[in-house]
């Protein structure tokens, strides 16, 4: 009989367990902006994420000439490319023939275009 009242237990200890939810973990309540503009919690600058957007791009590629519908610009790679539009989903690039950027075709990204689009420092 005992044997059988522990077996129930721990059949509801186990029960229990496999059931329970995970809660979140604790977070700041103070919004902060990172390096890229988005709102992020304080906490994470101080145990900041790792950025998705974070490619490993190398010097061994050929550069791309790229539109995004508004003006041409010439990327240093597609990686690097890559890297802009997942940092900028909405202002996305895409490739187009080189010549495009390197024969003069318009529009080519202007300093303003380039300072709203962050593509300069």
């Amino acid at each position: 009989m005992k044997h059988s009242l522990l077996c129930l237990f721990c059949f509801a200890i186990a029960a229990a367990a496999a059931s329970a939810t995970v809660l979140p973990a604790k977070r700041s309540h103070l919004p902060a902006v990172n390096q890229h503009g988005q709102m992020i919690w304080l906490d994470e600058t101080i145990h900041p994420v790792p950025d998705r957007c974070d490619f490993a791009c190398t010097d061994h590629d050929i550069e791309v000439c790229a539109d995004n519908g508004q003006c041409l610009q010439m990327f240093t790679s597609r990686c690097t490319m890559a890297a802009y539009n997942c940092r900028n989903p909405r202002k996305r690039f895409n490739i187009v023939e080189n010549y495009r950027c390197t024969q003069g075709y318009q529009p080519l990204c202007s300093k303003e275009d380039r300072r709203e689009l962050r593509l300069t420092q």
